[in-house]
């Protein structure tokens, strides 16, 4: 989506300023010129981001439970935050967060280095060799299977135990 504006109406409904400073972990950032980000899923400037009201063209509306302003929040995304344990980094949920894998998009407070250069200008390569003109469809795959891609809780035979999901790489 081309509109600039819209974009950045899109980002600030699902990553307030703030939101990422609040929820995030100091010990993601990378040196002491990392700043905490908020990253958001679908990106901000597709329709399918959580952000765009259905009536501003949305596909993918993220609208809280019992709103009664139907405008999109943040709220209702995945909400998760990078923190480093040993020399991994980790994606955990937000405190009374826990997902339910409805929500229709996601964020998450981490890294801004890591942030600016996981896409970089990436998106913007891939839309043009892809020849992707506004509106058109495209998905993301993100090589899970449905079959025992995530194991929630006492499901793992360890009660108690947090929500892990694994990618395999090909």
């Amino acid at each position: 989506m081309g509109d600039s504006a819209q974009n950045n109406k899109n980002r600030s409904r699902i990553c307030p300023t703030g939101w990422a400073a609040a929820n995030g972990d100091a010990s993601a950032l990378v040196d002491a010129s990392d700043a905490l980000n908020c990253d958001e899923f679908a990106f901000a400037s597709t329709y399918n981001s959580g952000g765009m009201a259905a009536g501003e063209g949305g596909l993918n509306p993220a609208i809280p439970m019992g709103s009664t302003t139907g405008v999109p929040n943040g709220a209702a995304c995945i909400q998760t935050y990078v923190k480093k344990q040993g020399t991994s980094l980790h994606l955990l949920s937000v405190a009374d967060t826990d997902p339910t894998f409805f929500e229709v998009c996601g964020r998450s407070a981490m890294s801004g280095i890591h942030n600016q250069e996981s896409m970089g200008n990436r998106f913007a390569t891939f839309m043009r060799e892809m020849r992707i003109m506004d509106k058109d469809a495209y998905f993301v795959d993100t090589r899970m299977t449905a079959v025992n891609a995530c194991v929630y809780g006492a499901a793992s035979g360890r009660p108690g135990e947090p929500v892990i999901c694994k990618l395999t790489a090909k």
